[in-house]
């Protein structure tokens, strides 16, 4: 019996002793290490696409409003058909980026190197150590400098199209998108003068232009602008002439102008003559500088576009005279005041002594191809002093030039 135990006892050491020896060994590994932790393994990957990416590959951030377009969904404007470039922490999430093959969420960043394990610089293991592109990615020419808030489209017909070195970004408008500024509607009443010349008033219901421009993203730089209609018409007016103080008057005739308040110009879809409004195409509408201020060169019918200029303008070149000034005349004489552009500009002048301004009388009530024989020159029967300047759209007025004569 004795000797049967011994037994027992010489083959459980002798198992005990071979086990031993190889878990020392390696042979048999009975260590369970949390998933990502174990040396030699490769790190979980975390389902979704590349770092800064939701489980559809968008960056969370987004990118409507800056370099890739406009809030109302509208293509951003790309040279070439590039889409809009930038950082990598901009990247679409549908591709890995340099450096980018380990993902730290798989492991415990509290969790110490494994000793033994040296860094490789060349071979980074964290989105922050990314190999830095060898060309820098390409500038989009389209980035805003203001962020644009356009209505969202309604899927009408595009009515409006407002472009040009001046605005950030070219826009496009449909009539719904326009009626919805609301903040910029205006109903006005303009008093009229054309080149016939004849007088009268118009009412006009629609968009400021100043607040749609503002809107449309129109830069510090613009110095004016290029109203244009379907039918290839277009007018050019300055910065000045949008943005300056310009006035209707309640009663307007030829024999004079008063009750003056300020209007702005608009963009109309509602608009007609003595008061009675209706719906119809797209016009332009302005105020006047002043009573004899030809307004209805700017009143451009089917307007579909707008460029926003940013050269200078310049101004018109002064007026002449058919007589040197200074000189000594005989009673009875006359001088005509002269321009190059005759036809697109009004001279206005006073015998006074005073200043012009849009008020003052009018050298050249009409044109070339309407009166001219109202163009008349000035007879000199005293001693007088003529001042004048040159006014019209599309440039800045001109300076006060004064001539002065004495009778003999």
């Amino acid at each position: 019996m004795r000797t049967a135990r011994n037994c027992v006892f010489l083959i459980t050491v002798l198992v005990l002793l071979v086990f031993c020896s190889a878990c020392t060994s390696g042979e048999v590994d009975l260590v369970v290490s949390p998933p990502g932790t174990a040396s030699g393994t490769e790190p979980a990957t975390i389902p979704g696409g590349a770092p800064g990416a939701n489980s559809n590959g968008v960056n969370p951030g987004g990118n409507a409003g800056d370099n890739g377009g406009s809030k109302d969904g509208q293509p951003p404007s790309e040279p070439d058909g590039q889409e809009p470039q930038g950082g990598s922490s901009q990247g679409s999430g549908t591709e890995e980026q340099p450096g980018e093959t380990v993902d730290q969420q798989a492991t415990d960043p509290t969790e110490p190197a494994t000793p033994g394990t040296p860094e490789t610089p060349t071979a980074p293991t964290t989105p922050e150590q990314t190999t830095e592109p060898t060309t820098p990615p390409p500038t989009n020419p389209g980035t805003p400098d203001v962020t644009l808030d356009l209505p969202p489209s309604d899927g009408g017909p595009v009515v409006l199209t407002i472009r040009g070195a001046g605005v950030s970004v070219e826009t496009t408008w449909t009539l719904g998108q326009l009626q919805a500024l609301r903040d910029g509607y205006k109903e006005y009443t303009y008093s009229t003068t054309n080149n016939w010349p004849a007088f009268g008033h118009s009412t006009a219901h629609g968009v400021s232009l100043r607040y749609l421009l503002n809107r449309a993203g129109m830069q510090s730089g613009a110095a004016g602008f290029r109203l244009i209609a379907s039918d290839g018409y277009n007018v050019t007016v300055t910065y000045n002439q949008v943005f300056g103080t310009r006035h209707t008057y309640s009663s307007h005739s030829a024999s004079g102008s008063s009750g003056a308040s300020a209007v702005e110009p608009i963009i109309s879809w509602e608009w007609g003559d003595d008061g009675r409004v209706r719906a119809d195409r797209l016009r332009s509408f302005f105020g006047q500088a002043g009573p004899r201020d030809v307004n209805t060169l700017a009143f451009v019918r089917q307007i579909n576009q707008i460029e926003v200029l940013t050269a200078s303008l310049g101004a018109w070149a002064a007026p002449g005279a058919s007589v040197p000034d200074g000189a000594t005349v005989t009673g009875g004489s006359v001088v005509s005041l002269t321009h190059d552009n005759m036809d697109n500009i009004k001279i206005y002048y006073t015998l006074d002594g005073s200043e012009p301004s849009y008020s003052s009388a009018v050298y050249n009530p009409s044109t070339s191809n309407f009166q001219p024989h109202l163009t008349m020159p000035l007879l000199v029967t005293q001693d007088v002093t003529i001042k004048a300047f040159a006014g019209g759209l599309g440039r800045a007025d001109s300076p006060v030039v004064s001539f002065s004569y004495k009778v003999e």
